[in-house]
């Protein structure tokens, strides 16, 4: 994006975060798509961004994310967008409001629904100790599902005490969409299209691995 194409439809007042460079500074906490899936976008894609308040403000957030669709690409590899999302910290952008951007801006994608094997509307039992984690969760397993609607997965730390299960389940869980989960954790992606097993996420490797049927 050349400063002449930013400058014509970015107020001064905001900026686009370089995900990029916050994933190389933490690779763990910020996992971004391929720099291949992110230069390999198509008119109607979703795309997730995080948009910056610069100045920043005295008190309060600064930054949000927000999903765009793919309105074009241009020869120089950037693209233009739609603001899908009513922004709550950046009140001077609308939904629709026209927004350029580079690969190196693009937080995440939305999966397209040939690449989808499993049902995203489908709910998962979340720990909420899991949700506070600096990364991906630590474990997932699948169980048959109670109702149409779940999808039978539970997501925890994986470290959770022995009695964490035990209290009131909305005082420890939260129930999310597996279509949440891949866009927040998109190393469950391998794990849901499998469809099957338990997992544990190995940081080394940057991928959950299924443990061996006993």
């Amino acid at each position: 994006m050349t400063e002449s194409v930013a400058t014509s439809i970015v107020p001064s007042e905001w900026g686009l975060l370089d995900a990029e460079s916050q994933n190389q500074a933490f690779p763990d906490t910020f996992p971004i798509p391929s720099l291949a899936e992110r230069q390999a976008l198509r008119t109607g894609d979703m795309v997730k961004l995080v948009f910056v308040l610069d100045p920043p403000p005295s008190s309060g957030p600064n930054a949000e994310r927000m999903w765009v669709e793919v309105r074009s690409a241009h020869p120089d590899g950037s693209f233009d967008s739609w603001l899908t999302n009513r922004p709550v910290v950046i009140t001077t952008l609308e939904p629709s409001a026209l927004v350029a951007f580079e690969p190196r801006h693009v937080a995440g994608i939305a999966l397209r629904e040939e690449e989808v094997s499993f049902d995203v509307t489908l709910r998962a039992v979340v720990s909420r100790r899991a949700l506070k984690l600096h990364g991906p969760p630590g474990w997932a397993g699948l169980d048959a599902p109670l109702d149409p609607t779940d999808s039978g997965w539970t997501v925890t730390a994986g470290d959770e005490a022995a009695d964490y299960f035990s209290g009131n389940p909305d005082d420890v869980t939260q129930i999310l969409g597996l279509g949440e989960l891949v866009q927040r954790y998109p190393a469950l992606v391998e794990v849901f299209q499998a469809g099957q097993g338990e997992w544990v996420y190995r940081p080394e490797h940057r991928r959950y691995v299924r443990l061996r049927d006993t």
